[in-house]
């Protein structure tokens, strides 16, 4: 941290409710992304989100809830994230970052700003958004989160299906259109990882999940927290260049550069650690569009078809050497062999 003695006339202090604020945005953005770097490490990364949250929020969750509300919560989260158990976690977290900031605040009363921790801040939440631009994005550019519509779905009458069903089938029905937006997340992600393109980054990242976002609420998607947050986080890295970009799109008029940086290291070092962040970036990006290879080849796109794979209509059964006509109104009139992965 910066020494609060340390104020310059370039400087300024902040004001009371600036420092108050950042106190509990700090708080609370860290507290969201944990374990965060830990959880993004290959193969390993799963089983320590698995044992913090095992640990923490498994215990701690169930307890607030049935404090607070009376609620028995006995659905942890799975593959949706907007059980009750989610609701309640968001709570604890505006809680106990209120509560956080409180004490920095009577703790830390001396201190004028938080530049540098602030820069910290935007590098972790850069980072934090990278990771999940890249990952949503690789399972889209080789489609498995979104695979080819299965015969089940296409025989299904469209009163039918629910909202996110029909949503997953016309995102399937056009790998096309599903690696596209894949690419817009991996491209704001990407561009995300370095310092110079960062807002780049953060443009796209929002206008992609600007998308996202709609599409979970109109559908009925149960992804809107973590979806929301990630659109958030975007508009947090975007809020100190507002002013210069309304400037340079909407009222054309000059754009100052944006405030220079601490000078960088020597040349050789700097190279060192580009070259260091580019084979790292890449090397995880590899490592997402293998394992969206992966689950493609299981059960998505990629994965083996049987040779009657496809929507059959029966025309004739045969039972007990009987030929028996087939109507369409019989259940078994319509025959789907598919792959026993697919379900």
């Amino acid at each position: 941290m910066d020494d609060p003695r340390d104020i310059s006339p370039s400087r300024p202090a902040w004001s009371f409710f600036k420092r108050l604020l950042f106190r509990f945005g700090f708080c609370y953005l860290l507290l969201y992304n944990l374990p965060f770097p830990l959880d993004s490490i290959p193969w390993a990364g799963p089983l320590i989100s698995q044992a913090c949250q095992s640990a923490v929020w498994d215990k701690l969750v169930p307890w607030a809830g049935k404090l607070l509300f009376g609620l028995n919560i006995k659905i942890r989260p799975g593959g949706s994230g907007d059980t009750t158990y989610n609701y309640v976690q968001l709570l604890l977290f505006v809680v106990i970052a209120a509560a956080a900031a409180a004490v920095w605040t009577v703790l830390d009363r001396k201190r004028r700003e938080y530049r540098r921790l602030y820069a910290g801040l935007r590098v972790y939440v850069r980072f934090a958004l990278a990771a999940a631009m890249l990952g949503y994005g690789a399972y889209k550019v080789i489609p498995s989160q979104f695979a080819l519509p299965f015969p089940s779905q296409l025989v299904e009458p469209f009163g039918e299906a629910s909202p996110m069903g029909l949503l997953w089938t016309f995102m399937g029905a056009s790998s096309a259109y599903t690696i596209f937006a894949g690419a817009g997340e991996m491209l704001g992600g990407l561009l995300l990882c370095f310092r110079r393109t960062a807002l780049a980054g953060a443009l796209v990242s929002a206008g992609v999940m600007s998308q996202v976002v709609i599409l979970n609420f109109s559908y009925d998607v149960p992804v809107k927290l973590y979806s929301s947050h990630l659109l958030a986080m975007a508009v947090f890295l975007v809020v100190p260049d507002a002013r210069r970009l309304l400037n340079l799109l909407v009222l054309n008029r000059p754009v100052e550069p944006a405030a220079a940086a601490p000078p960088p290291p020597a040349w050789r070092r700097r190279r060192l650690a580009l070259a260091v962040q580019v084979v790292l970036v890449a090397a995880f990006s590899g490592y997402l569009l293998y394992q969206s290879y992966d689950a493609s080849k299981e059960w998505g796109n990629l994965s083996e078809r049987p040779s009657l794979y496809g929507v059959w209509t029966v025309e004739e059964l045969v039972s007990d050497g009987r030929s028996i006509m087939a109507y369409s109104s019989d259940t078994w009139a319509r025959a789907m062999p598919s792959s026993a992965s697919v379900s």
